[in-house]
């Protein structure tokens, strides 16, 4: 018999934490931004206001799947009191941490919760999940649960393939001359060097400089950083910090002699890394070291991490990571409803999304 639970962070044990990373590790679907230490300091820092709570699924002591929601309100959106999956300036994909071969179980416990619980759990609004999971799948056949999707993209991934093909190599011949032609620019400033910085190295030090080159480019001017922002700032510090002592955190430089002249934060959650925050040094822009900084990452999986099964950018399809990853991640937005008013009102809501949309009422 499985257990659903809903319960706050602060009604959660030390062993609870314990089972979430656990899972997070073991999960068939990566969502860093489920990372217990990302969540735990995006709840202090950036919506302390909204806190979100964490929907666990549990078969006696083991723990199958996790997510984290927040409450909302009835609104043109969604017409009826109803969760969110847990959304910040700084998630941008939601979903479901869980076990491998457990996705008809899960999804049978999901719809008994929202078949059976209060209004609010007759509806949970969804950002950026893979649209392509067997979990999404089991949750939208069978289980008399409804999917009314909002919006659709494509991600830019890396997908370990068959045959010991590496990395690098599936990069497009074109883009590959370009950046070996950035990289000999470069190179004429100084020696080249990547470096990749996990566990305790990846310390407050290289969290620091990856801020202040984040900074450094369009987003400082813009005001958009998150230096720019003492509880961005402080947000990415305390999680960074977390995540590393978990070996979750991975920040990659590349250097020209002894300077970073770029670097990426990333995250590693299942069997996949995601890209987080990218940020180069404007002194050395004619090189495009933030593209060439990736291109390094994608040279070192192989090696690095010989067991990934996918590098997910995080980034937009029409971003430069584009141009660079080969493969296409489906990511879907919308509404999970069970029952039969939640859906009519649902569908009657829908003429009012261009308002809803303007006035905030979906994020």
């Amino acid at each position: 018999m499985l257990r659903t639970r809903l319960r706050t962070l602060d009604e959660l044990t030390a062993a609870d934490f314990e089972a979430w990373d656990g899972l997070a590790r073991a999960t068939a679907a990566s969502v860093p931004f489920l990372l217990p230490g990302f969540v735990q300091a995006a709840a202090r820092w950036l919506t302390p206001d909204a806190p979100p709570v964490v929907l666990t699924i549990e078969r006696g002591s083991d723990l199958l799947a996790l997510t984290c929601l927040q409450r909302r309100a009835a609104n043109l959106f969604v017409p009826v009191p109803h969760w969110r999956a847990y959304r910040h300036l700084h998630a941008f994909q939601s979903g479901i941490l869980h076990l491998p071969g457990e996705a008809g179980a899960i999804a049978g416990a999901f719809a008994r919760l929202m078949h059976r619980g209060s209004w609010r759990e007759r509806a949970i609004v969804w950002h950026n999940v893979a649209a392509d999971g067997e979990l999404w799948a089991a949750l939208r056949e069978g289980t008399g649960l409804r999917w009314s999707q909002t919006g659709f993209s494509r991600r830019p991934v890396l997908r370990r393939i068959p045959g010991d093909v590496p990395a690098a190599a599936r990069v497009r011949p074109n883009v590959a001359k370009d950046l070996r032609r950035r990289s000999r620019r470069l190179q004429e400033r100084g020696d080249v060097s990547l470096r990749i910085l996990e566990g305790r190295e990846a310390d407050s030090h290289a969290a620091s400089r990856h801020l202040t080159l984040e900074d450094a480019g369009w987003k400082g001017a813009q005001g958009s950083s998150m230096l720019a922002s003492g509880a961005e700032r402080t947000f990415f510090l305390e999680a960074s910090a977390r995540l590393a002592d978990r070996g979750h955190m991975v920040f990659v430089e590349t250097l020209c002699g002894d300077r970073v002249v770029a670097s990426s934060s990333n995250l590693l959650c299942g069997n996949a890394l995601s890209g987080f925050k990218t940020g180069w040094d404007a002194d050395f822009a004619n090189a495009s070291p933030g593209k060439l900084n990736e291109w390094h990452l994608l040279q070192a999986l192989d090696g690095r991490w010989p067991g990934l099964a996918l590098f997910d950018s995080q980034a937009h399809e029409d971003s430069y990571m584009g141009e660079l990853l080969p493969d296409r991640q489906p990511m879907a937005s919308g509404i999970l409803h069970a029952g039969g008013l939640p859906r009519g009102l649902i569908a009657a809501a829908r003429p009012l999304r261009p308002l809803a949309y303007r006035r905030g009422h979906d994020n």
